[in-house]
This record gives C-alpha cells, sequence and structure tokens, in this order.
C-alpha cells in the first residue's frame, strides 16, 4: 500500500493530518478523510486533474459527478445559484449534517465536476476533522470511498483495502458513524440526496436524514416514486382529454346519422327526402341565384330552378345536376345593395 495513515487522536495529530493533506490536496492528488457518514475520497473541487484522478481511482465516469462539500451554510453562495429561501431552511435544520442538496451551478466557477449538466450537489458535513479542512483549504470534490459496486468504507482500514494504491494518504478517525455518548454505533448510512433544482423538490436518495424529516421543514417534498405516480395520472389524464377531444362528432357526423336515421325509418317505402324549398322571389338569396337580372326590377316569374335534394349521394360530395341561371347575373350597386338589405331606396347618382 502507497498511501500513509494518519491517525487524529490528538491536536498535534490533527495538525499534523491536515497539513499532510492540504498539501496532497494542492498537488493534485487524492486522499481519504472521514465524514459524518462514511470515509470519503477527496480532492481539491477546483483541480480539474484531481477530479479525473478520484473518478478513476473510483472507477467511475464523468456522468456520476462527485458532490461538493463546503465548511458552512454560509458559503453556499459561493457555489450555488438561484437558492431558494427553503433551501437556506433545509440548511440551517440540517447542516452540518448528512443532507445533500442539489442546486444550480453558480456560472462563472472554473471547476470540471464531470457532466453535471450545471448543477452541483452541496452538503456540510458533521465532522470535526472534515469541518477544519475545509475552513482551511475550501470546497472538496467528496465521493464515498471504495471502488465502484464496492461497500462504502466504514473505516480507515477498509478504505485501505480498496483505495490504499490510488491515494496519497488515509486520515483515521475510527468507524463511521461515530459511536454515540452510550457507545452504541449506528447503522452506516449515506447522505440523503434532495434535488431541488425544481418544485417540487425530489428525494433522489433516502439515506441518513428521512423523507418524514424532510417534510418537516418543507411539507411538499416527494420521493421519486410519488412523483412518478403523479406524471403517471397526469399523463392518463391528457390523454383521457384528447381521446374525448377526438371522439366528439363533427357536424358531417351528426348530419350523416340524421339521414341514416330517415333511410332506417323509411327503406322501401317509396319515398324520397324531401326537397329544399326555392329560395322566396325578390329575396337577396334569389337575387344570388340568378333568378333575376337587376337589383330594381325583381321578376317573380323567373323562379330558379334548384335542386338541394338531401340525399345520400349528396352526403358523399356526388355532383348533383343543377341547372344555371337563364340570364346573366348584373353586378349590383352599393346603393341598391343597401335597399335590399335595409329596405331604403337612395337615388344613384
Amino acid at each position: 500500500m502507497n498511501a500513509k495513515l494518519y491517525p487524529v487522536t490528538t491536536d498535534t495529530e490533527t495538525t499534523e493530518a491536515v497539513e499532510a493533506a492540504r498539501e496532497a490536496l494542492n498537488a493534485h492528488e487524492t486522499i481519504v478523510i472521514p465524514t459524518d457518514t462514511v470515509y470519503g475520497i477527496a480532492c481539491d473541487a477546483f483541480s480539474h486533474q484531481g477530479v479525473s484522478k478520484l473518478l478513476a481511482d473510483k472507477g467511475r465516469s464523468r456522468t456520476m459527478p462527485p458532490p461538493v462539500l463546503i465548511f458552512d451554510l454560509a458559503a453556499l453562495a459561493g457555489v450555488a445559484d438561484e437558492i431558494p429561501n427553503d433551501v437556506y431552511d433545509l440548511g440551517n435544520k440540517f447542516w452540518p449534517g448528512a443532507l445533500t442538496i442539489i442546486l444550480y451551478s453558480y456560472p462563472s466557477l472554473t471547476w470540471d465536476l464531470g457532466e453535471t449538466q450545471g448543477t452541483v450537489a452541496v452538503r456540510v458535513p458533521d465532522d470535526k476533522f472534515a469541518l477544519k479542512l475545509l475552513t482551511e483549504h475550501g470546497p472538496l470534490a467528496v465521493s464515498s470511498a471504495n471502488k465502484t459496486g464496492q461497500p462504502a468504507a466504514a473505516n480507515a482500514e477498509e478504505a485501505l483495502n480498496q483505495l490504499g494504491e490510488d491515494v496519497t494518504l488515509v486520515v483515521d478517525d475510527g468507524p463511521r458513524p461515530a459511536p454515540q455518548e452510550d457507545g452504541s454505533v449506528g447503522d452506516s448510512k449515506p447522505s440523503t440526496i434532495l434535488d431541488c433544482t425544481s418544485t417540487p423538490y425530489v428525494v433522489v436518495r433516502e439515506g441518513a436524514i428521512t423523507v418524514e424529516e424532510l417534510r418537516e421543514v418543507v411539507p411538499s417534498i416527494v420521493t421519486r416514486s410519488e412523483l412518478n405516480a403523479r406524471n403517471d395520472e397526469k399523463d392518463k389524464q391528457e390523454t383521457s382529454t384528447q381521446e374525448d377531444t377526438e371522439q366528439k362528432p363533427t357536424g358531417q357526423e351528426d348530419l350523416d346519422e340524421a339521414y341514416d336515421q330517415w333511410d332506417a325509418e323509411h327503406s322501401g317505402s317509396g319515398k324520397e327526402p324531401e326537397r329544399a324549398a326555392s329560395p322566396v322571389a325578390g329575396s337577396i338569396a334569389d337575387m344570388l341565384l340568378g333568378a333575376v337580372n337587376t337589383a330594381t326590377s325583381l321578376a317573380a316569374d323567373k323562379k330558379p330552378e334548384v335542386d338541394q335534394k338531401r340525399s345520400r349521394g349528396y352526403r358523399n360530395n356526388t355532383p348533383q345536376p343543377v341547372k344555371t341561371a337563364q340570364a346573366p347575373v348584373k353586378p349590383v350597386s352599393t346603393d341598391a345593395a343597401r335597399a335590399l338589405v335595409h329596405g331604403e331606396a337612395k337615388s344613384e347618382s
């Protein structure tokens, strides 16, 4: 194993470990440090070379970028953008602690954490050594100390077994989670990950902090399964509305139904559908159908011969013979048209 082990049981050892860690980080190396959940592999968040090495050490691609640890909620605005007030409420409640929050990354930062799609996952760890290192060095890109597909390291020995050939040093501060005052040790759970880039906020992974605890601060928080169920129900409603619209009869379908009903009632009777009546002599419809030669000479004996027989052939757009007017229609002047519509006669100039 190439990694050097640094115990931190005393203040002197802690100071020595912090100095060694900072030296390795400035050299774009990777290290293993304790956090409040599990041991983590860390590098300088602004070191492109360091992040690339971290991903390589874990056997992970750029599609799985590491979260970023900061020393305090006050530093959040330095790495994230468009921070909702609810996020500050969550930070005040659970930071330092096992809550990782996904936000939009501050656009002017020059880091490269991988394929983040413009986001960053941020956390303030509840660990004395980690906070001291973060305060003195700055933000760290940190992921669980294990090879991809293997269990996360809960102590320094497990971290050495998995990453001892890859990292520069391992800081040993006992098992994680740290023993309680009564000596008991809880389950080694990762942090809970909450996506706050859109509403409602979505629990991407439930870990040490439960969904119920999160909802005590922001009641609208949902799990992935709950969000999927909502989306499925919304899709069903939209599909149902679309089908109702498509199945609603059109005007032609209503007309066809009326014709079919007439056919059923009069089948074999020898009757034919009634013909539409010709326009009343002197009406506008009469004139437009070519019944008169001028607007001022309305002849009642020139009734148009119109065939508007309502038949199946008509419905199917089969051409029907229509006789043309016997005489050409003269254009109607504006005054004549007004007289026809309003009954007002006005002398033409």
